[in-house]
C-alpha cells in the first residue's frame, strides 16, 4: 500500500498545462493589436457621418460668383480636388452677405461630386437654383438659402454637429 500512496502523491505534483496564451505571448498581444486597429478604423468610418462638419476649411477654386437679384447676397461655386490622380471635384456652394467683410457671415449651403454642367441662378432673393448635371447623374436642387442644405454624401444631414445649421437636409437618393 505504500507504493499506492508514493505514486498518488507523485500526480498530484505535475502542473496542470499553460494556457495558449501563456505559451504564446508575442502571438497574443499581435492578435489583440490587429483586432484593435480594425475595431478602431471600422469605428472611424462608421462614426464619421455623424461627426462631420459641412466646412470645406478654405479648400477649393473659385469657379464662379453670382450675386443675387438686388445684390444683398453672393453665391460662390467651388472646386476641390479628391482622390489624386485618379480621383475627382466636389463642388461647394457658399452664399455670403455682399457688403459685409466678416466671414461669420459665409454658409455653405451646397456639396456633391462634380458632373460636368454647372450653373447658379437666383430665383428670388432667398431662393437659389444650383445646378449640377450630366447624362447619368442629376443633383440639381433649388434651396432657401437661410432654411436649407444640399449634401450629394448625405453626411451633413446625418451629422450631430450640424444638425442646429438648418431645418431641411436633402440628399441624394441612392
Amino acid at each position: 500500500m505504500s507504493k499506492q500512496h508514493a505514486h498518488a502523491s507523485d500526480c498530484s505534483n505535475i502542473s496542470p498545462p499553460k494556457s495558449w496564451i501563456r505559451r504564446h505571448p508575442i502571438i497574443t498581444t499581435f492578435s489583440i493589436l490587429i483586432f484593435v486597429l480594425f475595431a478602431a478604423v471600422f469605428l472611424y468610418f462608421w462614426l464619421r457621418p455623424y461627426f462631420s462638419t459641412f466646412d470645406r476649411s478654405e479648400q477649393g477654386d473659385l469657379s464662379y460668383s453670382m450675386p443675387s437679384r438686388n445684390g444683398e447676397y453672393t453665391a460662390e461655386i467651388y472646386g476641390v480636388p479628391y482622390g489624386g490622380a485618379a480621383g475627382g471635384v466636389t463642388i461647394w456652394v457658399d452664399v455670403k452677405k455682399t457688403n459685409d467683410p466678416n466671414d461669420s457671415t459665409v454658409k455653405t449651403i451646397y456639396r456633391a461630386k462634380h458632373h460636368g454642367h454647372n450653373h447658379l441662378e437666383w430665383e428670388d432673393e432667398h431662393t437659389l437654383r444650383i445646378e449640377n448635371w450630366n447624362e447619368y447623374v442629376d443633383e440639381t436642387i433649388t434651396l432657401n438659402i437661410d432654411e436649407e442644405i444640399y449634401d450629394g454624401r448625405g453626411w451633413a444631414c446625418r451629422s450631430l454637429r450640424t444638425k442646429d445649421q438648418y431645418v431641411r437636409c436633402f440628399a441624394r437618393e441612392k
